[in-house]
């Protein structure tokens, strides 16, 4: 199930929930550093591509053109060349790295999806009907992100509720994608401790299994179905911070290194403000705030690939006072699934119940030592 709330408590949720899934059940550690070429065989075109970055990219491709891996791919033998539209497929890669360092200066302005847009035909001329047009109109007057920060910490209760709030235990249902591209989702009952400032750990328990991750302050971790355990990748460790802060709400403008208003969108028929906070090494994030209610409605992460970039989007609903004053999301969907599973994927999450200020042991969020013996 990557990736704030009150941050009170289910962004946080959310983060930890939507990352896990694919961090988890494939070991990190094997991958971190090394390219795609040396973990992978029969590169030909993404070589020095870090290895993380290839499924994603394969997904981000998949999604563009509307087809499965098995457009391209010999089911279980991914390695072989045996299929016209994988050869078709790594020259388009090639001429659009071309175009994007001719003309862009090597950023991923054109992609698979700039053409495509889910065919397996490139659009090459207008579709008729014309859609009407748009006339010019005058830009709205928007709010400074302190006046939108400020009125959604007001939102969820008040920096002096939100404060008070020092430990948080989430149950929730939803399910763990399993599976290739975590295509096939299995239902899991979910649970969720966080202490202040940033101690946070979910526990998924599935009919056959259980998975868990998360972050002991220092460490963002996961432990797969077999018992094994593995640190997150780098760019996950560097959002967990962020995510897993139990007061993100307070602190956004301390957490990204500008935040900017860029406008009103809509977001599931709700008006809501843009603002976009740039990060230090890491790509830009998308915050949606209810134009009415001043709520967080949506986070968009995006993840980079060789071959464009990959959106995930959170969307928070159903925001409800968990008995302490303080307001928190109880309907979390994010899209895709997590941020490495095909983006066809999704995942809800239904929180049953939040108890704040519980009792909550500091051992909760000790990362495990790995099952010395895998279950059968």
């Amino acid at each position: 199930m990557s990736t704030s709330y009150t941050r009170s408590a289910t962004i946080a949720f959310l983060c930890g929930a939507a990352l896990f899934a694919s961090n988890s059940m494939h070991a990190q550690s094997p991958v971190e550093g090394k390219t795609a070429e040396q973990v992978y065989k029969n590169i030909q075109v993404l070589n020095g591509t870090p290895a993380s970055e290839l499924i994603p990219a394969m997904h981000l491709i998949s999604a563009s053109l509307g087809v499965t891996c098995e457009y391209c791919h010999e089911l279980r033998k991914e390695y072989e060349d045996t299929k016209e539209p994988k050869e078709r497929a790594r020259a388009m890669m090639k001429m659009l790295a071309d175009i994007n360092k001719s003309n862009f200066g090597g950023a991923q302005m054109i992609t698979c999806y700039t053409c495509h847009r889910g065919s397996t035909k490139p659009v090459t001329m207008v579709t008729l009907p014309l859609p009407a047009a748009k006339t010019a109109e005058a830009a709205p007057l928007l709010p400074s992100v302190d006046d939108i920060l400020t009125k959604y910490v007001q939102a969820l209760g008040g920096e002096q509720a939100i404060r008070k709030v020092t430990t948080r235990v989430v149950t929730a249902t939803g399910s763990v994608p399993t599976g290739p591209g975590g295509t096939i989702p299995v239902p899991a009952d979910v649970e969720q401790y966080q202490k202040a400032p940033n101690l946070m750990v979910d526990i998924y328990h599935a009919k056959a299994f259980t998975v868990s991750d998360g972050f002991d302050g220092t460490t963002k971790w996961n432990q797969d179905m077999q018992g094994r355990v593995a640190d997150a990748l780098r760019i996950d460790q560097n959002r967990a911070k962020r995510d897993d802060n139990l007061y993100e709400s307070l602190d956004l403008k301390r957490e990204y290194r500008s935040l900017t208003v860029s406008g009103v969108e809509k977001v599931n028929d709700r008006d809501a403000y843009l603002v976009v906070g740039s990060l230090d090494g890491d790509t830009p994030e998308r915050l949606y705030f209810d134009t009415q209610t001043g709520l967080l409605i949506r986070k968009m992460t995006i993840l980079p690939t060789p071959v464009g970039n990959s959106p995930f989007l959170v969307d928070y609903g159903d925001y409800r006072d968990t008995g302490s004053g303080v307001k928190a999301p109880f309907l979390i969907q994010t899209t895709p699934a997590n941020p490495r599973t095909e983006l066809s994927t999704s995942l809800t999450l239904r929180i049953q119940k939040i108890q704040d200020n519980v009792p909550v042991d500091d051992s909760n969020f000790v990362k495990p030592q790995p099952a010395s013996k895998p279950p059968q």
